[in-house]
């Protein structure tokens, strides 16, 4: 009991006030640092209106160049691709919003990079830790993203490069069909069965397009080992010479003459093959290959030429 009333009866022990900051204090920190701070704050602050400006200035100008660089693209374009003006349309604008975009990200990042280690030098930071540190984490990001990197990168490459565009036909080995978009990460491919295929750019190591420059239209003839093959030869010089004269077709063959018989060119089991070939503007080759055979059928049977099966 007298150690209870003791511990009672004892005198707590006062806590301790901390001491309050006077005007003097303040004063005197302000006298210090503050021509330092005002010197820092002017430099840092026209540090980052400048990055400011300097990207609007380059963002601006890189509009202006890549907008022109499509324009003359597509007036190049739709001089090729007859009857494609839609087309060509569509390729150069995309063309243009992905090229503008990577130029306008590059030049805000170098922009904004070189600000912020400016302002780490004016304020007198020691940047070896942050690099380190930012060392790691670009380390963790590319490993987890190198997938997403990759395919921006091979993006990137395709569309400077001009491999392909909106409405070329082509064949990646993992899909092939229309082009129906070109991004930077992925490309969007419209089959003959309507599918829309997503192909990531990364995964596509060759292209085939079908449809950059010119193509070509190839229909193989086959007759019996006992038709007269002058005759033949014949028939199908004249039909080919009707179709170049036929003013809906002449457009789209790129020669200055009628599609060539070009002869003999198989022996295959119970028929002869006779070639009959054209070069002809992008994307035309489908539907002048199909006008050909059409063509060449009807020119046969007229002649009472007979198409032979050919061996599967």
């Amino acid at each position: 009991m007298s150690a209870i009333a003791a511990a009672a009866s004892s005198t707590p022990t006062p806590s301790v006030t901390p001491t309050a900051v006077t005007t003097h204090d303040v004063q005197t920190w302000v006298d210090a640092h503050g021509s330092l701070l005002l010197n820092n704050g002017l430099k840092i602050l026209g540090i980052i209106l400048v990055c400011v400006l300097l990207r609007k200035f380059i963002a601006r100008t890189i509009n202006k160049v890549v907008r022109h660089a499509a324009q003359v693209a597509e007036s190049r374009a739709g001089r090729m691709l007859e009857g494609s003006g839609l087309v060509a349309t569509e390729r150069a604008r995309q063309r243009t919003q992905a090229i503008g975009s990577v130029l306008r990200s590059v030049s805000s990042t170098v922009i904004f990079s070189v600000g912020t280690l400016m302002i780490i030098s004016v304020l007198q930071i020691s940047i070896t830790p942050l690099l380190a540190s930012v060392s790691a984490v670009g380390v963790a990001v590319g490993l987890g993203a190198k997938d997403v990197i990759t395919d921006f990168l091979a993006g990137i490459t395709m569309i400077f490069e001009d491999q392909y565009g909106v409405g070329d036909v082509i064949d990646t080995g993992l899909a092939s069909g229309t082009v129906i978009e070109v991004g930077l990460r992925v490309t969007k491919l419209r089959d003959v069965d309507g599918q829309i295929w997503y192909v990531r750019n990364g995964s596509i190591s060759r292209v085939g397009n079908k449809s950059q420059g010119w193509g070509r239209a190839v229909v193989d003839v086959p007759v019996g080992y006992g038709a007269d093959l002058g005759r033949v030869q014949e028939v199908l010089s004249v039909m080919a010479e009707e179709m170049y004269a036929d003013k809906d077709w002449r457009p789209k063959f790129l020669d200055e003459q009628p599609p060539q018989v070009l002869g003999i060119e198989n022996l295959d089991g119970g028929a002869v093959v006779i070639r009959v070939q054209a070069r002809t503007a992008p994307q035309k080759n489908f539907e002048v290959t199909r006008e050909l055979r059409h063509r060449i059928k009807l020119a046969l049977d007229t002649a009472g030429i007979e198409v032979a099966s050919v061996a599967a």
